[in-house]
């Protein structure tokens, strides 16, 4: 089965910033995988790039590259919501959300150095 690798706005911006390697880095630890975005991080960006955020119309279209999954909820719950219904794998650079996904039983990639992910697996979920 294809594991889904999910995409929360901030691992977006990595490839524009700092020319990491973001897609060869999912094919390396998740071979094959399905990367999605959930439609919050759209939506996000769409507010960045209106206030001319650095970066912030790239990661648009980088975002457009990939599938764009449904969710109404905003921001980080958006982003778990999306990860906890595709059963994804939540690629982010945000330490608040790779605790919160951990904790809900999901495995996140989180960027190390400038050229690599590391996997930090999920916690039990809480019940």
């Amino acid at each position: 089965m294809r594991r889904t690798v999910l995409l929360d706005t901030n691992a977006l911006f990595l490839p524009l910033r700092t020319g990491f390697p973001l897609e060869a880095e999912i094919g390396r630890l998740v071979p094959g995988a399905r990367i999605v975005v959930p439609a919050s991080s759209l939506r996000e960006l769409d507010r960045l790039e209106g206030r001319s955020t650095p970066h912030a119309a790239g990661a648009r279209a980088l975002a457009e590259r990939f599938e764009i999954v449904a969710v109404d909820a905003e921001g980080d719950d958006g982003v778990l919501k999306a990860a906890r219904r595709e059963r994804a794998v939540v690629v982010t650079a945000d330490l608040e959300l790779q605790g919160r996904a951990r904790a809900a039983g999901l495995a996140v990639l989180v960027p190390r150095d400038r050229h690599r992910l590391e996997l930090h697996r999920e916690r039990a979920a809480r019940q």
